[in-house]
């Protein structure tokens, strides 16, 4: 049976469209993993409650992303027991937020997810509060200079933490206690606590 012009120009246009179909299914499925193997979003805090004197544990909060899920959690740090965080509360959420901020008169925090801020008590639930609670800063966070070869954070008052070397980039540093002898360290990838000894 032989085959019209028609008939042929319409099975071309067939094949091209299920290649063309192919070749988009491809694309898109290649993106997705490519999202997927992004580099994970950086660690955020914020400091709660500071400690008063050596045996009283500094409580902070902190996102992480862990195993692809974005955990907010309130940590107490112990102080004797060789700074382990042990948890107080925490959730996931649904996507990661971009910024933590504490609030002017409530120990809840405000969290920026997806363009919105949103509150969450000191139990981490979630309620209505109108955002001009929401304090700009962090009493709490501190500026720094980061000299890269050494590997050396300086503190405005003249102490500085030294990083093991290979250390990523701090990107935060947070007062952990009043006597400011205790720092909570963001970098890229991690959170480290660090203490600054006294001679």
């Amino acid at each position: 049976m032989n085959e019209t012009t028609k008939e042929k120009f319409i099975r071309f246009v067939l094949i091209g469209f299920f290649i063309l179909v192919t070749i988009f299914a491809f694309i898109y499925r290649y993106d997705r993993q490519s999202a997927q193997k992004e580099e994970p979003q950086q660690p955020l805090a914020i400091v709660l409650k500071p400690s008063v004197h050596a045996t009283d544990d500094p409580i902070v909060a902190l996102y992480e992303n862990k195993n692809n899920e974005h955990i907010l959690a309130i940590y107490k740090i112990d102080r004797m027991d060789r700074f382990k965080f042990r948890t107080l509360h925490a959730i996931k959420l649904k996507s990661a937020p971009t910024q933590l901020s504490p609030d002017r008169k409530e120990s809840g925090i405000w969290a920026l997810i997806d363009g919105k801020w949103l509150y969450f008590n000191s139990s981490l639930k979630e309620e209505k509060r109108h955002v001009q609670n929401r304090s700009l800063y962090s009493p709490y966070e501190t500026q720094y200079e980061f000299d890269k070869s050494k590997s050396l954070i300086k503190i405005n008052n003249n102490q500085s933490i030294s990083l093991n070397a290979g250390t990523s980039h701090p990107v935060g540093l947070h007062s952990l206690s009043e006597d400011g002898l205790l720092w909570l360290v963001l970098t890229k990838t991690s959170i480290k606590i660090a203490a600054i000894e006294t001679k």
